[in-house]
């Protein structure tokens, strides 16, 4: 089963309105899909996110590394030696995370249709749902609590709400996103790194009494010091989310204590291989896992982090990504919503047939 052919496609997603972190600002959101095929006719689609803020990367500087050195490392190897053909990429270049995961995804995609079962099922597990929360940019209060209503009524059970620019606002959204959806449903805060020590620790004993489930990467990445300290200090539980790329970074997370929780992104770790062994040290340390996507991510991606999720047992997930884009590329394949749960397909792999030539367009230079 030796991989004999990439097809690699540029895609240019609209977001159904602009979508605001402290770290970027969203609308149209230019990826990368890929197709691979093996030399018996095997395929498998993959999908490659590039955000030079969170994994360094351009979508220029992917598709480069795509062509001219990661797609070189693999080709003619044989699809099933996922070890060796990470090996192999590993030894022409570091990073390129995004890159990599779009060949890592096409490669399980390919690897479960051979096997004739869902991906979920190919990773070891049977669940076939795993519950999310929805996304909520940075707006005024008011705007926030009239997105968190709507989202309820849709069906949604906890809202995950942008926090990091203003403390004091934080503290307001958080407050008005609360009495907005009551007392019973999860609610969820994520600053991007836009806090320093003081004002997350000021905003987070202010918002004590909002009852959140977590809160995802206070302090800047490298500040895994402050991260311990803060947790020491605050009743919530904390989330590592930029501060995680590699396996190396789970065990520098899990030996200082500065989570409580490892959020998982196939675009920051490489795919579905590296984030099982991240998923690995968190289980070993003790650690909560959370499964979560950028914007951009389109149902390729989404239902392969949904089904690694459901395979390991992830306590949280943040599978919402492909829901705030108006623009589907593979409309009706993979993974479908219903009330507040994703739910997987039973087909074999991720369950997408084909990519819709309306959003996919051939990469300038061919590989």
């Amino acid at each position: 089963m030796r991989l004999f052919q990439i097809e690699v496609f540029r895609t240019s997603l609209r977001c159904h309105k602009p979508f605001q972190t402290a770290l970027v600002r969203s609308e149209i959101c230019q990826t990368i899909q890929v197709r691979l095929r093996t030399h018996n006719g095997l395929t498998g689609v993959g999908e490659a996110v590039p955000k030079p803020r969170l994994t360094g990367e351009t979508l220029e500087g992917c598709e480069a590394a795509l062509r001219d050195l990661l797609w070189p490392a693999i080709e003619g190897m044989d699809a099933r030696g996922v070890e060796d053909l990470h090996n192999a990429m590993s030894r022409v270049t570091v990073g390129h995370s995004s890159a990599r995961a779009a060949l890592d995804v096409a490669i399980h995609d390919l690897l479960a249709r051979a096997a004739g079962i869902p991906l979920h099922l190919f990773l070891g597990g049977t669940r076939r749902r795993v519950r999310t929360d929805f996304s909520i940019g940075l707006g005024t209060p008011a705007e926030a609590a009239a997105e968190a209503r709507r989202q309820i009524e849709a069906g949604f059970q906890v809202i995950k709400l942008k926090v990091g620019l203003d403390p004091d606002e934080d503290e307001e959204r958080v407050r008005a996103v609360r009495a907005a959806i009551g007392p019973d449903l999860g609610l969820r805060v994520d600053a991007n790194e836009g806090w320093t020590f003081s004002e997350a620790l000021r905003a987070l004993k202010r918002m004590e009494p909002c009852d959140l489930e977590l809160v995802e990467q206070p302090l800047a990445r490298w500040d895994l010091e402050g991260m311990a300290r803060l947790r020491g200090r605050v009743n919530v539980p904390l989330a590592a989310d930029e501060a995680l790329q590699t396996p190396r970074d789970a065990l520098r997370i899990v030996e200082s204590g500065a989570a409580d929780i490892l959020n998982l992104k196939l675009m920051k770790c490489g795919g579905i291989h590296l984030a099982r062994q991240i998923a690995a040290v968190a289980r070993s340390g003790g650690l909560g896992l959370m499964i979560g996507g950028m914007v951009g991510e389109s149902r390729i991606s989404v239902t392969a982090a949904a089904a690694l999720a459901a395979a390991w047992g992830f306590e949280y997930a943040d599978l919402d990504a492909d829901l705030l884009l108006r623009d589907d590329p593979c409309p009706g394949a993979g993974l479908m919503l219903e009330g507040s749960e994703r739910v997987l397909a039973e087909r074999p792999g991720l369950a997408i047939e084909q990519l819709s030539p309306e959003f996919c367009t051939p990469s300038p230079e061919e590989i």
